[in-house]
């Protein structure tokens, strides 16, 4: 799990002259503060005033996610620079960690297992280590290297690009997917490191999308496995808790590709919706720990933005919309999106900024919904305080019905 301790967090002010705006050119800027010299992505810019000093890594994760921007702005030239750096920095550079998995199998080690964080050259962390299997970082990668290819052509070669994606799915293979407790998505330890959905369906999704270019050779046993694996857990996240934000992946981006019934995936998002959204985020799952604030678990900003493109990719363009304000209510007087604020809202107090997926996926589901001018925002906000926003689509009942 990300950061057991860091620096005192800001109280933002509470005055009028609090209130600012997010546009969608403001969110590639606070992208940009978060790209280094290498072409790789960090979690929070390196220059961030709130930052715990590990999230200047990179994580092949949050890079994936951030350069879907790219994807939906049709931004070809930042897409394919930013592919290719996690290709020849991370990706191929440390392959021989997939090498070894395909032969040997599974590890000795955590430490054996490909990273899911990396220095800002591309080297490899050899401190503060936890969370090293992350499935569905493994998933995702297949994912979109494989949608990549497919819409765009971007790899150079099939010997070391097109390959890199069919050596991915041996190791998923190899490191018994989807049958080993996994880090997930959040990176837990302990009770928490179990089974996730999540990370199985990233990596069915990944197969589903790597049949799609050609990939010849997707395991039986590995494509089998996850399916049913999929049916077992029947909408649940994991056996410590049924309902986490990290379901809305499910529904976008990975939806398509899943062989998951839509009444479920719909299910998922109204779960998360009603049992974990707040003010100023989304909940990660109830008995969260991580930053606690004022007794509880802080509310995180990505999550209006998973709900925003969860309700666009069901069809719900006004909800999805709805959610795209709030996203953008929670900008800091500086017009960053923190990782989380904390649960109450009249707390000014938030952790990590700015989190650069969560200003990617202001940038999608703005583009989605064709709210993205780069001259200024959707609606009006209030810093970090959410917004109250009408719900057209909610039926008033009249007294005594």
């Amino acid at each position: 799990m990300r950061m057991r301790s860091g620096p005192d967090v800001p109280r933002l002010p509470t005055g009028d002259d609090a209130s600012t705006s997010l546009s969608v050119a403001g969110s590639l800027e606070q992208i940009e503060r978060c790209r280094y010299p290498t072409g790789l992505y960090s979690a929070v810019p390196a220059d961030s005033q709130v930052i715990i000093d590990v999230y200047r890594s990179v994580w092949i994760r949050d890079t994936i996610y951030t350069l879907l921007a790219f994807e939906a702005l049709g931004d070809l030239q930042r897409l394919q620079a930013g592919v290719y750096a996690l290709l020849d920095r991370v990706l191929l550079r440390w392959s021989y960690r997939l090498d070894w998995r395909i032969v040997e199998g599974l590890p000795d080690k955590e430490m054996e297992y490909l990273h899911p964080r990396y220095n800002a050259d591309g080297s490899e962390v050899y401190t503060e280590l936890w969370g090293l299997r992350q499935d569905d970082a493994i998933g995702l990668a297949i994912w979109a290297l494989s949608r990549w290819q497919e819409r765009f052509d971007l790899f150079r070669n099939d010997y070391e690009d097109f390959h890199l994606v069919q050596k991915l799915i041996w190791y998923c293979d190899r490191i018994l997917v989807p049958h080993i407790p996994d880090n997930g998505i959040w990176e837990e330890e302990g009770p928490t490191k179990t089974i996730h959905l999540s990370s199985v369906a990233a990596v069915a999704a990944g197969l589903t999308q790597a049949a799609r270019i050609g990939v010849k050779d997707i395991p039986d046993r590995l494509h089998h496995d996850t399916v049913l694996k999929l049916q077992e857990l029947a909408g649940r996240e994991s056996e410590d808790h049924a309902t986490d934000l990290a379901l809305l992946t499910l529904v976008w981006p990975l939806g398509e590709d899943l062989p998951i019934p839509r009444a479920t995936l719909r299910d998922i998002v109204e779960r998360v919706e009603d049992e974990l959204a707040g003010t100023r985020g989304v909940v990660r799952y109830h008995s969260d720990t991580y930053n606690r604030c004022h007794d509880g678990p802080p509310e995180w900003t990505m999550g209006f933005g998973f709900l925003a493109l969860a309700w666009i990719a069901l069809g719900e363009r006004e909800r999805g919309l709805w959610y795209l304000h709030r996203l953008e209510s929670l900008v800091t007087d500086t017009g960053e999106l923190p990782e989380s604020w904390c649960r109450d809202p009249g707390h000014q107090r938030y952790f990590n900024s700015p989190l650069c997926w969560s200003h990617a996926l202001h940038v999608i589901a703005a583009k989605s919904l064709g709210h993205h001018t780069a001259d200024g925002p959707t609606a009006s906000r209030a810093s970090g305080r959410g917004v109250a926003i009408p719900m057209p689509w909610v039926r008033e009942i009249p007294a005594g019905e």
